[in-house]
């Protein structure tokens, strides 16, 4: 969203030399594409809440609504949670990086602002919020940590690590990390919190030896058009340490601040923004995997072979992978890992892969996996067969079989001679030209075998790439009749529609 649009209409000029920040626009409220959560990790905190990040009040300007959900009454303090530029980082320990946010309810428990200097690596980073009402403590606006790794509350957000800018220690008043609201600032609207980050001077440093950052916190908000401060500017020291910039990031803030009253909408956010030494990240590919089968397995005929694949990304997340026996697709998931098992593959030389996409776009393909299925070993029981006048009587040593014949070698289909499981000899009328047989085991399915996966919304349909002269067929009620369905390499991808659909191959 532009910021014109939240504030009023204001001079260039004016804002400029007010309100340096605004510019470098990292998500604009439009969107949460391009953002990662970072939350609580420690699962005894956690509950069963949650909380969410999702578009609001599109039908004029577009802002982001953080939303607390589920059961947060058993908790042991409140789940704080952060949306950080998955594209866009901090270069050094040189920044600003602005972010507006409207309390849902102007209430001690509905907070949100900024979050700079965040260490994906530790899990912690330096937060500017709002506390819009008295509650358990008083409303302000307040700089200090966030430790998304402790198990405690003290831990997960306090004032360790800063220091006023004679080197004490930081405390929670108006005088040191918190400012007062001031009359200018209206909860109702949005405001835009700032965090400046810059290099300690030879002064702060003398009286700080381990200083790694000066931070100046602001808070602006329109008023008649132009923005301008409400908030006394807070200037404290740091000694966290400087994040490495593969973990480096920035983001929007929220949470909501209580642990006895039901979830509910905490506040909306926008404008996110970066400035100075900022830049965008290059994006890691993911890594993939499959390690389950090993390359140069063997299997027999009909083989289900367990697939197992697994994928990580560096700088973000996997959003999808992918397994494939040469250009077959067999499986997709959502996950980081995946787990199947192709089931009744003929005889052939296969190559499995895996492709992994992150959340940036980048694709990575595994080594390939090369498996080999051999043909059965088993043999049927012998044949005799004994001509009489007008037919042959054909005999195996013992019932349980299927009698089959054909009338041409070249033709993949053999046909069920009828009622001969439960017998083991049948007569058969002599016929012009030649006739061959074949035993096979009661239930045996012969012919090619359908693999039918699901992927998402969509059921993914194929058959042995190297099996020709068949078509595929379906229909949605066993009453009705078979029509063909278009197959491209013995595969079709259809979108799930109906209570049922039916399919089969036939030559």
């Amino acid at each position: 969203m532009n910021w014109s649009r939240k504030l009023g209409w204001f001079l260039l000029l004016a804002l400029v030399a007010v309100f340096p920040s605004l510019g470098g626009t990292v998500n604009d409220g439009s969107t949460t594409n391009n953002l990662n959560q970072i939350l609580n990790s420690s699962p005894s905190s956690l509950s069963d809440s949650f909380v969410s990040l999702e578009l609001a009040n599109c039908s004029s300007d577009c802002s982001l609504k953080a939303f607390q959900g589920g059961d947060n009454s058993s908790a042991i303090f409140a789940l704080r949670s952060a949306w950080y530029a998955n594209a866009v980082a901090p270069t050094g320990g040189v920044y600003t990086v602005s972010a507006a946010f409207q309390p849902a309810n102007i209430a001690y428990q509905n907070r949100g602002g900024v979050m700079g200097w965040l260490s994906l690596s530790t899990s912690n980073g330096i937060v500017l919020q709002v506390v819009p009402e008295d509650g358990f403590d008083s409303k302000s606006f307040r700089v200090s940590v966030v430790d998304f790794s402790a198990t405690n509350g003290n831990d997960n957000e306090s004032l360790a690590h800063l220091f006023n800018t004679n080197g004490t220690a930081a405390t929670g008043d108006a005088a040191s990390a918190w400012s007062e609201l001031g009359t200018n600032y209206s909860a109702t609207n949005f405001a835009t919190f700032q965090l400046a980050f810059s290099a300690p001077t030879p002064a702060e440093l003398a009286i700080l030896t381990n200083a790694t950052a000066h931070v100046t916190a602001s808070v602006f908000q329109g008023t008649a058009g132009t923005p301008i401060q409400v908030s006394r500017t807070i200037e404290l020291l740091t000694d966290l340490a400087l994040p490495p910039p593969s973990n480096h990031r920035f983001g929007y803030y929220a949470v909501w601040a209580s642990i006895f009253e039901a979830g509910d909408a905490i506040g909306y956010l926008d404008n996110l923004s970066g400035e100075g030494g900022v830049g965008s990240l290059s994006n890691a590919p993911p890594a993939v995997s499959i390690s389950s089968p090993t390359s140069g397995a063997t299997f027999t005929e009909p083989a289900n072979i367990p697939i197992v694949a697994g994928a990580t990304d560096s700088d973000g997340t996997v959003t999808r992978l992918e397994l494939y026996a040469g250009a077959t697709l067999l499986g997709t998931s959502t996950n980081s890992t995946l787990s199947l098992t192709w089931t009744n593959v003929l005889a052939g030389s296969y190559s499995l892969t895996a492709r992994a996409t992150d959340d940036r776009g980048g694709t990575s393909t595994s080594n390939p996996v090369n498996v080999t299925v051999n043909s059965s070993t088993v043999s049927g029981p012998p044949l005799g067969i004994a001509l009489t006048a007008n037919s042959i009587e054909i005999s195996w040593p013992t019932a349980g079989y299927q009698l089959q014949m054909k009338t041409n070698l070249s033709s993949p289909n053999w046909t069920d001679v009828a009622n001969t499981v439960t017998t083991n000899r049948v007569a058969l009328a002599l016929s012009a030209g030649n006739a061959f047989f074949r035993l096979t085991q009661q239930g045996t399915l012969t012919g090619p075998r359908l693999t039918i996966l699901l992927s998402g919304n969509s059921v993914v349909i194929s058959w042995p790439a190297q099996v020709t002269g068949y078509r595929l067929q379906a229909k949605a009620d066993l009453n009705a009749v078979w029509t063909d369905v278009v197959t491209v390499n013995n595969q079709v991808t259809e979108t799930i529609s109906g209570a049922s659909r039916f399919y089969r191959l036939t030559p």
